[in-house]
This record gives C-alpha cells, structure tokens and sequence, in this order.
C-alpha cells in the first residue's frame, strides 16, 4: 500500500520523525512517566500553550501562589483589586482570579482549618498543574501546556464535597467570564435541570467542556452520573474522560461506559503540585502517586489548551471530535470492551489532524516557509508573496496530491482549498490506485487553504453510523458537492429491491465524528432505481487498499 491516510480511526499513523525535540528544562519532567504517554513531548515541537487561553478550573481551590503555577494563573482584566467595587459590573466584587462558591468569596484558594483533608487541600492545585504547570522554567514538573491562564473557581469544600447549586453557578460564571475550556474533576450522582442547561449552555457558547468519569468501578450506561453523562442525541456537550494505566489498561476503578466515555487518559501514579503554605505546615511543593480520573481529565483539558492555542478558530465540537480521532488503541477486553472510549490520549497526533479541522490554522510555510526572508529568496529565486503563487502553478483543480510531510491524500477543490480523506474506504471510493496521486513539496502543500474533509462518494457505498443499525443512502448534493446528502433505507424489503440481495456488503461505518458533514434528506419509503454498476463493496474496498 502506498500510503496511509491521516484520519482514519483505523490506520496506525506514523508521525514524521523530530530530530530535535523541545524538552523543558523542568527538573522533575522524568517522573511524569504520563507525558510520555500521551506523546505530550512530541506535541510540544508544535505548540507549547499561550496564556491567551483560559481554563476554568472548578475545584476545591488553587494554590495562587505557588512557584510552579503563579505565572499561568488568570487575571480578570476588567477589575481593579482589593477597591471593593464591582468594576467589570459583572457581579462578582473582586474577582482578580476567580471566584470561591463555597465561602461566596474572591479568594478562590482551598480552605485550610478545622475539618478539612489534605486530598481536598491538594486536589485543585493537583489538576490546575497538570493543565499548566508552567514548563521549562526551571522549576519542578510541567503541565501538558507550558503556558495557560487558569482561571480557579472554588466549589468543592474542606472534604471536597460539593452541590450542583455551585457547579452550576460556577460553569456560568466561566462562560461569562471568557472561559475557553472548563474541566471538571468532579463527578456524582445528583442531576439537575439547571446543572444540565448551563453544561448545554458552555457548549453552545462554544466552550470545551471537559468531565472526570467517576472512580467507583460502574458501568455509566447503567448507573449515570453527571456531569459527565450530560448530552443531547448526537450532541455531545462534554468530554467525559475515563482514566487509563501505565500499560494502556483501563483502571480498575474507573468507571466506564459507551453512553459517556469520549476518551480515557492517564490516571495512575500521577506526580505534580501540591497546596504549599509553609506557615500552616504545607511544607511540600510536589506531591506523587495519586490515582484518579480526577488525574486524566486535566490531561485532556491541557490537550484542549494547545489545540486551541494553535487553531485558534476550533469550535468545541471540532476539538472533542480530534480528540477523539487521533487516540492511540486500547487493549481493553471483556465488560470494559467498547466503554472506555475512542482510545487513549495523543496530543502530538491531536495537534497533526487539528490542520485537517483549523481553516485559519498557522502555517509557516504560506509566508516564509519556517526560515527568514532572504533564505526563501535564495532557495526560490523568488519573493515570499510571488514565491507562494509560483508554488501552487503544478498543482491542478479537482486532483488529488500528497507530500512527504503530511500523512495524508487530499482532493484539491475548484477553489484550490485541500480537502483531507476520512479514511481508506473514502479515498477508494473515488478512485482505484494511489496511481492519480500526484507527490508535490511540503511548501506547496503549505500554500493550499484547508477546507475540511472527503467523505465517501455518492452513489459508491451505502453508510451508517458506527454503532447504530439505521443505514443510508448516499446522493450527490447539488447545493454543496461536499456535504452530500444521507437518505435512510427504511425497510430491509426495500435494500433488497434497490440494491440486490447482498445489500449489506456495500456498506461501511462512518464515525460520529463526521456525521455533521453530511445533509439530511428524506427517507426512502419506496424503492427507487439506482445504478449499481458504479457501487463497491467493503471486500472490493480492502483489496484495493491491500495493493
């Protein structure tokens, strides 16, 4: 086979080989054996975070001041501190870094005295620092972004129990406030309709909405729990992370379930902050082998961070769905088969088919190639602006291209946007070889506008959605050639009728992910004429890929 395509759930991918990693200088970093596992280093030849980014982190409170976080700690910039007034007239008196539901005030730290526990003292801080643990400065460990703005908002209390009443406040009070992602290392099983409505209501403003599934070792398909389990139909409103081990297991006491599990991550002998306040006797600035999915849902928002820190344009819907599409397999058998979730973290891999989702993602190469001016001059003979039109003259309307950089094929649109194939079965239905793909330079690829992706084409396969039985027709979209158009088959009679006896072997799955990509037309309810001369069936699909 010629080549692997980049988003397929299937494929292995490869990622190009780095020569010289950026590795932070952070002392600790070798302890944080779940870095490495979620390809975090790798990911951060890419992108490093940026503090234009903020997670709200609800939780028991965050050590504001401690050495490894203060940096990335957010700063309302509309209020003036400690004047008492409510300058941003946003309800909230004070808020510099937050806001505490619990005691209703703006010192969002945790609560230190009389019945209080110390997991409840380090938790926040725990989760803040493996979202953003300031990296290569020097000091302790490194959270998945180097830079962030975390926004603490307390909800949790001394024991660290808390309400939906103040998670609900609390989610609202992100949104308002700017928040980009909102993780919740949080679960229970008390559901609201107001808790639900503000989970809906982050989602729609187009916030990243990030669970902990809950450490009681149940399946969430029987036994629920929010907020993690919050959804609407195929609108997923959060991310509920599930925690993994240090062999890619999933954790015995995780929970687990189809119904609410996106993605698993890391949760075993986590290492990183703890609440340090010498003068109460928190001595400690670090603190190690803590198990949780409390640990991998702040992996996953770090994830987020960078994701959105390098394109900028996501919707809270494309950053779920990359998620989820770049996870490396789990080796996960009996009742957890299924309910762990798309697979285990990769952000160096979420980073790489982010560019397949990100329109106005960052490319060097569109204005100067990753080197300066003078050295494109020199290698193109050309200037940057006219150097980039001259790149593109090789490259053809409605063909397909490849370069050696990027794991993928794309089909090249009238308005020369590139569009990236899903999967192997997409790309064969349009053509029989990798014969038509044309091979052109990393730079050129660089100058082609992403616009998205390629689904089957029309009248070549029949789809459904993975996990559901209802199948589909698939038709050619007059309005839009790349969003064509899904019609049910309502009756197998019908199938039989249109497509012949072996019906079921023209159809393949198509991930939820890119269900949103078709357009819905109406059912077919009588059996209509169809040519099946020009359909494939999913052996004749793997043959042609197996060549």
């Amino acid at each position: 086979m010629r080549r692997i395509l980049i988003v397929s759930v299937l494929c292995a991918i490869i990622l190009p080989q780095v020569i010289f990693a950026k590795t932070p200088d952070d002392p600790l970093l070798n302890e944080q054996w779940y870095l490495g596992a979620i390809s975090a280093e790798d990911a951060w030849d890419t992108e490093t975070g940026s503090r234009e980014v903020i997670v709200a982190v609800l939780d028991a409170g965050v050590d504001l001041n401690h050495p490894d976080l203060d940096m990335n700690i957010w700063t309302n910039p509309g209020e003036i501190a400690g004047n008492g007034i409510d300058d941003d007239k946003n309800g909230f008196v004070d808020d510099i870094h937050g806001w505490d539901f619990v005691d209703n005030d703006h010192d969002p730290v945790p609560y230190v005295g009389s019945g209080s526990t110390n997991d409840a003292i380090a938790h926040g801080s725990l989760v803040a620092g493996l979202i953003g643990a300031e990296g290569n400065n020097g000091e302790g460990v490194t959270g998945v972004a180097w830079k962030v703005s975390i926004m603490s908002i307390r909800i949790l209390d001394a024991t660290g129990g808390g309400s939906s009443y103040n998670a609900t406040r609390a989610i609202n009070y992100a949104v308002q406030n700017g928040a980009d992602v909102i993780n919740l290392s949080f679960s229970g099983d008390e559901s609201t309709n107001d808790l639900r409505d503000a989970v809906r209501d982050a989602y729609q403003a187009g916030v990243v909405v990030v669970a902990a599934l809950g450490n009681n070792a149940r399946n969430t398909d029987i036994e629920p729990i929010y907020p993690a389990c919050y959804k609407s139909g195929l609108e997923d409103w959060i991310i509920g992370v599930a925690s993994s081990g240090l062999t890619d297991d999933h954790s015995t006491f995780s929970n687990y379930g189809k119904n609410c599990t996106d993605i698993s991550a890391p949760g075993e002998q986590i290492d990183g902050l703890t609440y340090n306040d010498s003068s109460n006797g928190f001595t400690d600035l670090y603190a190690y082998g803590w198990n949780g999915t409390s640990m991998s849902a702040p992996l996953v928002s770090g994830a987020a961070v960078l994701l959105i820190a390098h394109y900028p344009d996501l919707s809270a819907t494309d950053v779920r769905n990359i998620l989820k599409l770049s996870v490396d397999p789990m080796p996960v058998l009996g009742v957890y088969r299924g309910k762990v979730g798309a697979g285990r973290l990769n952000v160096a891999r979420a980073l790489q088919y982010g560019a397949n989702y990100g329109i106005t993602e960052v490319v060097e190469d569109v204005s100067n190639n990753g080197v300066d001016t003078s050295q494109q001059e020199e290698e193109y003979g050309v200037s940057p602006i006219t150097g980039a039109l001259e790149l593109i003259s090789n490259v053809v309307a409605r063909s397909y291209i490849s370069s050696p950089g990027f794991q993928s094929v794309y089909f090249i649109a009238n308005d020369f946007s590139r569009y990236a194939f899903v999967n192997e079965d997409a790309y064969f239905t349009w053509q029989d070889s990798f014969d038509s793909v044309s091979s052109v330079t990393d730079a050129t690829l660089g100058t082609l506008p992403l616009g998205g992706l390629m689904l089957p084409k029309p009248g070549v396969v029949l789809v459904k959605i993975q996990s559901n039985p209802v199948v589909y027709a698939v038709e050619e979209n007059p309005v839009n050639e790349l969003s064509p158009i899904l019609r049910e088959i309502t009756s197998e009679q019908i199938a039989i009728t249109m497509y012949g006896e072996n019906w079921a072997d023209y159809v393949i799955d198509i991930s939820p992910s890119f269900w949103t990509r078709y357009t819905l037309g109406s059912p077919i309810e009588i059996a209509e004429v169809v040519d099946i001369s020009i359909m494939k069936t999913r052996q004749q699909l793997a043959n042609l890929a197996s060549k």
